[in-house]
């Protein structure tokens, strides 16, 4: 069955029609459920099955990515290594990000121990939200450290805010994923439109260049040698920082085609993008 809670009611229905619906505020709906959960059910028998099975599930599909042979990085790679870096402090980190394959490869490479630590905007698509979102948990949260993952295009869409971070001297990490390119808008023209790409190549600014002329520490980072050391700089930071890690471009699996199941989704290694072996698929594209 389907739950459907809204504080609009003409929201009700309109994607998926639900089991039971109820109109009105989430929090308070909650709180009146929440008397009639039995906390016995965490330790059923069926509870730890699904559990266990889950488990078993993550061992046997662990988030993996093929390394380039060729001594480039790709943004799992960089993830990866940040949070290597990253995670003696992460009982105070708080990471925000754009959209795009960057926000999916950060939620699968980033271990996520900490509860209200990561803020992004899913599944609506508002690139240019990883920066401002960063200003104001900084602002919020002064003793915590705020690190932006985010993509060269989305990184565009709102670069001016790096003035509003060197105005309020907001130590803000910012790690852009620089493939110059919208990435996960070409895979979707691959796998969705036949294989046609237009309007998804990026003319940047040197994002270097650009945080010097704010007044913040930046470098750049474009191959495995040097990645550990953009690491280390990059976390022992004590002022805003910004690093243009130049990346490799790739696909973000597992990915779920437009109307089809959990059960049906790509797996690491059944898509090759640009080599004809990628399935069309039909229908609308994920968002």
């Amino acid at each position: 069955g389907f739950v459907h809670f809204d504080i609009e009611p003409s929201q009700i229905g309109r994607v998926l029609s639900a089991t039971v619906a109820v109109a009105g505020d989430c929090k308070g709906a909650l709180q009146t459920l929440l008397p009639m959960v039995d906390p016995g059910t965490a330790s059923t028998s069926a509870r730890q099955e699904w559990a266990r099975h889950c488990e078993d599930l993550k061992e046997k599909f662990p988030f993996s990515y093929t390394p380039c042979n060729d001594n480039k990085i790709k943004t799992q790679q960089v993830i990866e290594a940040l949070y290597k870096g990253l995670r003696p402090q992460e009982e105070k980190m708080v990471v925000s990000t754009g959209v795009g394959n960057h926000q999916m490869m950060s939620c699968q490479f980033i271990r996520w121990t900490q509860p209200r630590s990561i803020i992004t905007s899913g599944s609506l698509g508002t690139m240019g939200f990883g920066l401002p979102a960063a200003i104001g948990a900084q602002v919020a949260n002064p003793d915590k450290m705020v690190v932006l993952i985010d993509g060269d295009s989305s990184f565009n869409m709102t670069l001016n805010d790096l003035g509003t971070v060197i105005e309020n001297k907001l130590p803000i990490k910012i790690a852009i994923m620089n493939d110059f390119r919208q990435q996960m808008v070409v895979v979707w023209q691959e796998l969705f439109f036949d294989g046609r790409q237009t309007a998804t190549k990026n003319v940047n600014p040197d994002f270097v260049q650009l945080a010097e002329a704010y007044g913040i520490e930046s470098f750049r980072c474009s191959t495995v040698e040097e990645l550990p050391g953009a690491v280390d700089r990059f976390v022992s930071a004590t002022g805003p920082i910004l690093v243009d890690f130049r990346v490799v471009p790739d696909i973000c699996l597992p990915m779920v085609a437009p109307g089809k199941g959990l059960d049906e989704m790509f797996l690491p290694g059944s898509i090759t993008l640009g080599t004809g072996k990628a399935p069309v698929m039909t229908g609308e594209a994920p968002s």
